[in-house]
């Protein structure tokens, strides 16, 4: 067997043994998403930074200020 088939036949076992990990960690609970999300929005930082969190909106804003608009995503709060 030649060093390339090992390496196939390595890479093939090691992506079979981590293929169910990696498939539960995109399962996500929808319900704590909302949850964190929630939470997430009473915090004084977010509450008082001023944010607009419509999108439309801020692009209305983006063109009468001329300013860019600086967005924020992330997966742990999104439900």
């Amino acid at each position: 067997m030649n060093s390339l088939t090992r390496r196939s036949l390595t890479l093939i076992s090691l992506a079979t043994v981590l293929a169910p990990q990696l498939s539960a960690q995109r399962t996500y609970d929808q319900e704590k998403m909302a949850a964190s999300y929630a939470d997430m929005q009473t915090h004084e930082w977010f509450t008082g930074g001023g944010w607009i969190t419509d999108f439309a909106l801020a692009k209305e804003q983006s063109k009468k200020t001329g300013k860019p608009i600086f967005a924020y995503f992330t997966r742990t709060y999104a439900p």
